[in-house]
């Protein structure tokens, strides 16, 4: 008898004492509350594997894995009142024997490890590179790689601990978010008119797309509360001849969405609103069709606001989430701010527009020609000046003319992605490289991303 079924037990002993002839020794003994666990191997990823749990009356299950003196314990998994729950089992090593103990825990009492099942991962599929790493790294957990055949996760040594192939690629957007879940669009036939969303597992759990609009492949925000933010395109066509231009342009804007988490639209702002056809520069403006703003930023700023960037405008831009009104403009020809202590004087072409502490923004200036820069800037709105804290220029100089991404992390250090030219740097607070990830070189990795558990994506990057 089970103390979470008074009502069954009290029900029980009045039946039996009305029987007056049922004994303790008559009874069938109580079914074992556990009821069988199998592994399931992850034919994408051979370094994971989920096992199924079968139990009644439990809380929740975990898994503990050891491989001789190596041990491993994943996450505990509720079961939510149901009386089956699918285990994780995540960063195992290549060609390597397990032992994996099903552990159940209830509230009140001491966990219970129940079982003992054999798995064995398997070896890595050749598209992935071999890489390795200098230097210390200041982060702990795992990067992110989003390389042009899919996506793979390293620790700080270079060991490879989780991944997920998109086969004939050129490029792929992967990110972290903060619902728990990946996201992950590129240029193959399946992902370049939406988003597929991910589990931790790799597998897919449903999708994402801007509302009556294409869908912009470089950055999506999925909040906590599963709200998604999406970049994408309008087509208006406009008469550009006083511009030097054609008359009949088609010129591409950015727009930005806000769906709630069943998918209805929330919040819409267009930049063909807030911004000029002369705040591109004239040479842009030519031809039948014209890439006004090509956004690729999308990220809140630290009181809640939205950071965009705008790489034909080479501009970042602040816009408040509420009203859509602009609160500043940065870089380019609208800029409100002056720029101090910056040898160049300007950013160009950026990717990886983010928030750096309160009134601070990063960058990687991709810039027109070389060297790209990962740039650090401090704003003051009172004198509208930027003041540049540090710049990190790589070493032997590296150029990408697109591609690339930053994230800011909370000591102060960052990570930035070098695009096509495949060098990814970490760099502290100062902007002086401590570590880096080798053997990419001329690889195209469109970004990268530090996420800190292999079981929660929402580490990647900060929310509202």
């Amino acid at each position: 008898m089970h103390p979470r079924f008074p009502a069954l037990i009290a029900s029980t002993a009045l039946l039996l004492t009305a029987g007056g002839c049922a004994s303790n020794d008559s009874q069938a003994p109580e079914p074992s509350p556990y009821h069988g666990a199998t592994v399931q191997p992850i034919p994408h990823n051979v370094l994971a594997a989920a096992v199924l749990v079968r139990a009644t009356g439990f809380d929740s299950s975990y898994v503990e894995y050891t491989a001789g003196a190596a041990t491993g314990r994943t996450p505990a998994v509720a079961f939510g009142g149901d009386t089956l729950v699918r285990v994780p089992v995540l960063g195992l090593g290549t060609v390597t024997s397990y032992t994996f103990r099903v552990g159940l825990t209830r509230a009140g009492s001491a966990d219970t490890l129940v079982d003992s099942l054999p798995f064995t991962s398997g070896s890595l599929p050749a598209w992935i590179p071999a890489v390795g790493t200098i230097g210390t790294s200041g982060e702990p957990g795992y990067l992110a790689l989003a390389l042009p055949d899919g996506v793979v996760m390293v620790d700080n040594a270079g060991t490879v601990v989780w991944y997920f192939q998109t086969p004939n690629s050129v490029l792929n957007s992967f990110q972290a978010q903060p619902a728990g879940v990946y996201t992950l669009s590129g240029n193959t036939a399946a992902f370049e008119t939406q988003f597929i969303v991910l589990n931790a597992l790799g597998e897919q759990t449903g999708t994402l797309a801007c509302l009556g609009r294409p869908t912009r492949f470089h950055e999506v925000l999925v909040e906590a509360a599963g709200d998604a933010w999406l970049l994408c395109d309008e087509d208006r066509t406009m008469d550009l001849s006083g511009e030097g231009g054609d008359p009949a342009a088609v010129v591409t804007a950015t727009v930005v969405q806000h769906l709630s988490p069943a998918g209805t639209l929330l919040w819409e702002w267009n930049s063909f609103d807030h911004f000029a056809i002369t705040d591109l520069p004239a040479a842009d403006r030519g031809g039948a069709a014209v890439n006004f703003t090509h956004g690729n930023g999308l990220g809140f700023d630290t009181d809640g606001n939205l950071l965009l960037g705008f790489r034909s405008l080479s501009e970042m831009t602040k816009v408040n989430v509420t009203t859509g009104a602009v609160i500043w403009r940065f870089g380019g020809l609208a800029t409100g701010f002056t720029i101090l202590n910056d040898p160049k004087g300007v950013f160009e072409r950026q990717h990886g527009v983010r928030a750096a502490g309160a009134g601070r923004v990063q960058t990687l200036d991709n810039g027109l020609n070389a060297p790209s820069r990962l740039v650090r800037y401090q704003l003051d709105t009172g004198t509208m000046t930027a003041t540049m804290q540090w710049q990190f220029i790589d070493d032997p100089v590296t150029w990408t003319s697109v591609g690339g991404s930053t994230q800011y992390h909370p000591d102060g250090h960052a990570t930035v992605s070098f695009g096509r030219a495949g060098r990814i740097i970490e760099v502290d607070a100062s902007g002086n490289p401590v570590w880096e990830v080798t053997g990419l070189d001329g690889v195209y990795v469109f970004r990268v991303q530090r996420l800190s558990s292999l079981y929660r994506a929402g580490q990647g990057e900060p929310s509202r």
